[in-house]
């Protein structure tokens, strides 16, 4: 009950950050770079320990009630994305964690202990990879500054049925904006108004520092103010703004500050990957899954709007492919697209794997790993060929080598939950019991489920009688965590 309290209150700081408008000011360039000491240190409030317990037990409660999306490549596109200006940040060692809910809403959120979420509605908004690292690095900035811990200081005074109520507002929320938002203001209407001076100072504050982190990671520092000049044109023609203004509201004095800073900041050499144009298509592609309105068609279209964008126009060849072979079963129109990608683009890294997913589709798997091996090898870093790889081997009776692949992969940075637990299938898959029980168990443990990980051990000390090397991998294991937990 006591950590229960302690998330809802998080929680509530968290939702009153974001609900906050910003302040006028008028001081000159080298105050208005200057960051503000604003309030009470979060380490006195919330030490940088208690809030990653905290993000943790939250996280659980995100995965059981929001939508996440399953997609390999959007998640490890968002990851890589945020890596690189966690990289630059203030707190490059924090350990971020990025992930990408399956929601048509333009909204993005950060959570205590360094989880931040995007949806992918807001991926598929997003014009330019800079303006999609504008909102990362908005985010960033809010852990970084330590933004939740001060407020949870400042909102140790709340009740515990005002908590309560705006946990369940963000739970329903996830499902049901509308009705999320009619909760929230029932629950919070009176401390918001408490919280609303000292949240305007945190998303300024979120503004200048992920502007200076977006300069020093080599983005286009105009991306942030591009992308909040983009939806507040767009929310003059909705019924209702973009959820993204609902938490993030602007005024036109914060645009023009965050574009004075942009201008100021800019000028230097700008590197975007060249993945977002076609990520946002893969993202514009899932999302017709199983609705009425055909993605060939819309992805026709998008190709007849980009004559003039190389860029984008083999983004929308990328997305007519997957359309055909995901929507219509047409395998060979979509492979022959992407032959005339490649000669045309190279070979780019979603390009390959996109030809992959094409070969597996089109029950091609031999040729599929083919295609993987390739992009592994050109894209060596890349964590979605190698879980497409991995994903592929296994499916195909080839669990072994899947197993020696991921196993190699796992022992040196590719350490992510997601191949983690298909490191336990290939191993379980290959017979090797014990070795895929202490995977799991690691896959449990980095998501914060130590009771989980802690059974699988178990698991794994029960099969591993005559493998001593396993045996005493997982008591050295369970020893560690048991203290953990205690």
């Amino acid at each position: 009950m006591i950590r229960l309290r302690r998330a809802a209150a998080i929680l509530c700081g968290v939702l009153l950050l974001l609900a906050a408008l910003p302040q006028p000011r008028a001081e000159g360039i080298y105050d208005e770079i200057q960051l503000p000491e604003l309030g009470r240190p979060g380490a006195a409030a919330l030490p940088l320990y208690k809030e990653r317990e905290l993000g943790t037990e939250i996280m659980q409660q995100v995965r059981r009630h929001l939508p996440l999306h399953p997609d390999v490549e959007l998640n490890h596109y968002i990851g890589e994305l945020g890596a690189r200006l966690a990289a630059h940040s203030e707190q490059p060692g924090y350990g971020f964690n990025f992930f990408v809910v399956d929601d048509d809403q333009i909204n993005a959120f950060a959570l205590p202990g360094g989880h931040i979420g995007i949806h992918s509605g807001l991926i598929r908004e997003s014009r330019t990879e800079s303006e999609l690292a504008g909102v990362l690095a908005h985010e960033i900035a809010h852990v970084t500054q330590r933004h939740i811990a001060r407020n949870y200081a400042r909102a140790q005074n709340l009740n515990l049925q005002t908590a309560a109520a705006v946990l369940a507002a963000i739970l329903i929320g996830a499902q049901d904006p509308q009705a999320g938002s009619a909760a929230a203001m029932a629950g919070i209407a009176a401390p918001i108004q408490q919280q609303l001076r000292h949240s305007r100072e945190h998303e300024r504050e979120a503004d200048r520092v992920g502007i200076r982190n977006m300069a020093a990671a080599g983005f286009d520092p105009a991306g942030m103010p591009g992308f909040f000049e983009q939806l507040a044109h767009a929310s003059r023609f909705r019924e209702s703004p973009p959820e993204y203004l609902s938490t993030h509201p602007l005024t036109e004095r914060r645009m023009v500050e965050a574009q004075d800073l942009a201008d100021r900041l800019g000028g230097g050499t700008v590197f975007e990957s060249g993945h977002h144009a076609f990520m946002r298509a893969r993202a514009e592609v899932l999302a017709k899954a199983g609705s009425s309105t055909s993605a060939v068609a819309v992805m026709h279209d998008r190709l007849e709007q980009t004559r003039d964008d190389p860029t984008r126009r083999a983004a929308a060849i990328y997305g007519v492919a997957l359309a055909l072979s995901l929507e219509a079963g047409e395998h060979e129109a979509a492979l022959a697209l992407l032959d005339t990608l490649e000669a045309i683009d190279g070979e780019r890294l979603y390009v390959l794997l996109g030809r992959g997913e094409v070969l597996r589709n089109a029950d091609r798997p031999r040729e599929a790993l083919t295609v993987y091996d390739e992009a592994r090898s050109l894209y060596p870093g890349s964590g979605a060929a190698l879980y497409r790889h991995a994903e592929t081997l296994i499916s195909h009776g080839e669990a072994e080598e899947a197993r020696r692949i991921l196993a190699n992969a796992t022992r040196g940075r590719q350490r992510s939950p997601e191949l983690l637990r298909l490191l336990a299938d290939a191993a379980h898959a290959s017979g090797r019991e014990a070795e895929g029980y202490i995977a799991l168990a690691e896959h449990h443990h980095s998501r914060g489920e130590l009771q989980l990980a802690l059974a699988q051990l178990s698991n794994a000390i029960r099969v591993a009688d005559e493998n001593r090397y396993q045996r005493a991998r997982a008591e050295a294991l369970r020893e560690r965590w048991q203290q953990q937990r205690d």
